[in-house]
């Protein structure tokens, strides 16, 4: 082989490797199924290990979740755990071209807590920049135990150094909610807000009044690149079940009817 087509394959090889890497990252609106076989979560479509934590895989469970309301559920639901080191998966998207200031992103799933934890709380979902190893988080929705055994509250931080904004009425352990949070660019810096509806309307145009909102004191994110999933740290007692996972528009990641979703899967 000559040095000229060594060079050629090498060239046609690279864009080839970096075209299916690319492809990758799904581009908005998102929607995850867990439609994968029963086991290990990383290693199907885009999902691949956030950060250093390797222990005790996400696994994926045969078995759906469901919400009045939204379209029929798909594939299976994945099992989030405590423990100390144990893996927080996620995956890249493509930011848009809205994502810029006055616009916002939202993220949608049914929750279904299994145990409720205990009164410090821990978080089990956020965005961050593009990147596995990036730990620019916002937009973490909490879970902590409530007033009396098996019952528990979600909340909501925009970022490390802003306070978590707690709901005050308890939720019962094993009925599933559904939860959208938006990351929402706002006009100068160190201002971006984050914000979750708790079973809100489905279908509608536009997002109503939010369960709760946290306005950002820190760096704000310069585009939301990855969708991360965490399980709790050892000393919580939580566990979770998440399904039916959307990111996109309020429109995208809200709909209502009975049919079997029919837009980009991960």
């Amino acid at each position: 082989m000559t040095k000229t087509h060594a060079l050629i394959l090498t060239v046609f090889s690279f864009v080839l490797i970096t075209g299916i890497l690319f492809a990758q990252a799904p581009a908005l609106p998102v929607y995850e199924g867990f439609n994968y076989p029963v086991g290990d979560l990383v290693g199907n479509a885009g999902w691949e290990q956030t950060g250093n934590n390797a222990a005790f895989p996400v696994q994926i469970e045969a078995d759906s979740l469901t919400y009045a309301g939204l379209p029929v559920s798909t594939g299976g639901k994945v099992k989030l755990i405590n423990a100390s080191n144990a893996e927080d998966p996620g995956f890249d998207i493509v930011p848009t071209g809205s994502q810029t200031e006055a616009s916002s992103v939202f993220a949608s799933m049914i929750l279904n807590v299994v145990n409720e934890g205990n009164t410090t709380g821990d978080y089990f979902f956020n965005f961050s920049s593009a990147g596995k190893t990036k730990t620019d988080y916002h937009s973490r929705i909490f879970i902590k135990k409530g007033s009396a055994d098996g019952k528990y509250l979600l909340g909501v931080r925009n970022a490390s150094s802003d306070a978590i904004q707690w709901e005050t009425a308890d939720r019962d352990i094993g009925t599933p909610v559904f939860v959208v949070v938006s990351y929402d660019f706002v006009v100068g810096e160190g201002n971006d807000v984050s914000r979750i509806w708790i079973n809100p309307e489905l279908g509608q145009a536009a997002p109503g009044t939010p369960s709760l909102t946290t306005v950002g004191s820190g760096t704000d994110l310069g585009a939301v690149g990855r969708v991360n999933i965490r399980q709790g740290s050892g000393n919580t007692d939580l566990a979770y079940e998440l399904d039916e996972l959307r990111v996109g528009s309020w429109t995208d990641v809200t709909p209502a009817g009975s049919g079997v979703n029919d837009w980009s899967k991960l």
